[in-house]
């Protein structure tokens, strides 16, 4: 399996700092370790809101960022609550936990997944969450994450439409049958 790592740069925002995230074999984890990379977003430093050059123009959070209709942070927060909805739909497959498969815990945060028929669907939900969370689905530690990738995460979540009933084939109609006094007639 691979290790996640973090570091400071352009690329994703991750509690609410800008950051690259990069997945390495464990093999390789030391090595980018002492290149500036850490194993979890708390580690990353935290970034100054300067100006942009001389332009007085300043970076903005984000989660700010409308499309005219909401916000990223709006967007995350429906993604959230759509996901907990889904667990709820299907909560014979779902689950949660505080900790990772290896003990590992964040502050604030669940993991939390959905098994699906072509593999796992799994999210990090913050802890204001768990209300939401279908009741008796907590367990003591997460499932080991499969490397999955966001497009993935599509294709598995197509897996849980429900499959469509056969069609039965309908015979085209015959001749109409004619009447008793229609037939007495010829």
């Amino acid at each position: 399996m691979g290790v996640m790592l973090y570091k400071q740069g352009r690329g994703t925002k991750v509690w609410g700092k800008e950051v690259q995230v990069k997945v390495v074999d464990d093999g390789d984890v030391e090595d980018h370790l002492a290149d500036g990379w850490v194993r979890h977003p708390n580690e990353v430093p935290e970034t100054n809101d300067e100006p942009i050059g001389d332009s007085g123009v300043v970076k903005k959070d984000m989660g700010e960022v409308s499309d005219g209709y909401h916000t990223f942070n709006e967007l995350y927060a429906h993604r959230v609550r759509l996901f907990s909805t889904l667990m709820n739909a299907f909560r014979e497959s779902a689950w949660w936990s505080f900790q990772h498969h290896d003990g590992e815990q964040w502050d604030g945060w669940v993991l939390a997944g959905i098994d699906t028929p072509e593999g796992a669907v799994t999210y990090h939900l913050p802890a204001s969450e768990i209300e939401h969370l279908p009741k008796g689905t907590e367990i003591e530690f997460g499932k080991e994450w499969d490397g999955h990738t966001a497009d993935d995460v599509l294709n598995r979540l197509l897996s849980l439409r429900p499959k469509e009933p056969a069609t039965k084939e309908r015979k085209k109609p015959g001749p109409k049958p004619k009447a008793e006094s229609d037939a007495d007639k010829d």
